[in-house]
């Protein structure tokens, strides 16, 4: 009898794994509050003495949209970009609407996503299993905003 309910048990967490999120842990909107550039390996952190970076992300049932403010070296530009998207597990797709990088309209950009509480985890570019291209990507970490 034990075996059988273990068994279950382990079924169940397999099962639940696997099954497709929902969205409703997006909703709503996030404060970035940690961001990485990975070049073959080596870690540049844009929160540090010579960047300070200032973005917000929302999502809707569909739709995602994110502004923000870089000083980089005592020189401004500002980053938004805009399109809906999908999410199945930790994949997340993003299909570009509009771009502070103009030849990204029209892309999907593939990107990871792990919540953990009130941190959101979102590494890109990704494949479509999920993993981050080695020669360069982003680990950006949110927090909810309440």
């Amino acid at each position: 009898m034990k075996r059988i309910i273990f068994l279950g048990l382990i079924t169940w967490l397999i099962v639940a794994a696997c099954e497709r999120h929902n969205n409703k842990f997006l909703l709503g909107a996030w404060q970035m509050v940690q961001m990485q550039r990975i070049d073959g390996g080596k870690a540049t952190n844009y929160f540090s003495e010579n960047y300070s970076v200032s973005q917000t992300k929302m999502w809707s049932e569909n739709h995602f949209i994110f502004v923000g403010k870089y000083v980089v070296d005592n020189e401004t530009s500002y980053r938004y970009g805009v399109g809906t998207y999908t999410l199945n597990g930790h994949i997340y797709v993003e299909d570009i609407s509009y771009h502070f990088v103009s030849s990204y309209e029209g892309q999907k950009n593939y990107i990871w996503l792990e919540l953990n509480g009130d941190t959101l985890l979102h590494v890109f570019p990704v494949d479509e299993k999920g993993h981050p291209d080695q020669g360069r990507h982003w680990v950006e970490k949110y927090v909810r905003i309440k």
